[in-house]
Order: C-alpha cells, then sequence, then structure tokens
C-alpha cells in the first residue's frame, strides 16, 4: 500500500487555523500576564534590546565608584566633594564649588558611572548659596 505525503487543501487550512487560533489565544493570555502593550513601553523595549544591563552594584561600591570618576575629572580638582550612598544605583553629592557650571559638571560626571540611576545634587555654589539679608552667612550643610 503507498503512502501518500502530501498535505491535501483542507488539511493546510486546518493546520493554518489552528497555528493562527493558538497563537492568539496566547497572546491574549501573555497580555494578561505581563500587562498591556502601549507606545511607550513598546519603546522602551526596543531601546534595551540595544544596551548591556548594567551591573547590580552595592551602594557603597556606587559611592566608590562616583567618587573615583569625579577625581579623575580634571575640571573638579580644586573642590572637595563628597560622595554619599543612598541606596542601590542612587548617591548623592555634597560639598561647595564656585559656580554652577562645577555643580553641573559633577552631577554630569556621576550619571556617566555605569551602575548609577539617581544622583541627588547637593553640592552649594559659593556666593549664592551661602549669603543670605542681614549679614548672616552658612558655612556648612551638615546637620
Amino acid at each position: 500500500m503507498a503512502r501518500n505525503d502530501e498535505l491535501s487543501g483542507t488539511q493546510i487550512f486546518l493546520w493554518t487555523t489552528l497555528g493562527v487560533g493558538t497563537g492568539l489565544v496566547a497572546g491574549f493570555a501573555l497580555s494578561e500576564w505581563v500587562g498591556g502593550v502601549n507606545r511607550t513601553r513598546f519603546r522602551g523595549a526596543a531601546r534595551r534590546l540595544g544596551q548591556a544591563v548594567p551591573p547590580r552594584i552595592t551602594p557603597a561600591a556606587s559611592a566608590r565608584a562616583v567618587d573615583a570618576a569625579l577625581h579623575a575629572e580634571t575640571r573638579l580638582a580644586g573642590f572637595v566633594l563628597e560622595v554619599v550612598p543612598v541606596s542601590r544605583g542612587t548617591v548623592e553629592l555634597r560639598g561647595w564649588v564656585t559656580d554652577r557650571g562645577s555643580r553641573t559638571l559633577a552631577a554630569r560626571v556621576a550619571c556617566a558611572v555605569p551602575g548609577i540611576e539617581t544622583v541627588i545634587n547637593s553640592i552649594l555654589v559659593r556666593g549664592e548659596d551661602d549669603s543670605f539679608p542681614g549679614g548672616k552667612r552658612v558655612t556648612d550643610q551638615s546637620a
């Protein structure tokens, strides 16, 4: 008895319908489990596909990495800046600088460190943040 390995048109239609139906059911189930798809989530996922995921480092290691980056920046060499670990990927910058540009530069250098997601910039500018009406002066921001 000879065996016919060819599919009939009806069989092709049934298998195609079964595949499309299974895909639709799986898609609906996944969307309920993962959440809805919108333009923002789609763009974020597409952006993440091209980026390496930075390693999760401890708060202390985050602070050390930012401190090293600040010391490596020659334009910040004359300033005493303190890097305080807040949480994983979050640091706070403290200290005094002479101008707003240096304050911004320090924050940008800290943001460029891999693994740092948030920078709290508490750096103060001499001549702006230490003078108040009535001749009073602030000399330190610590409590």
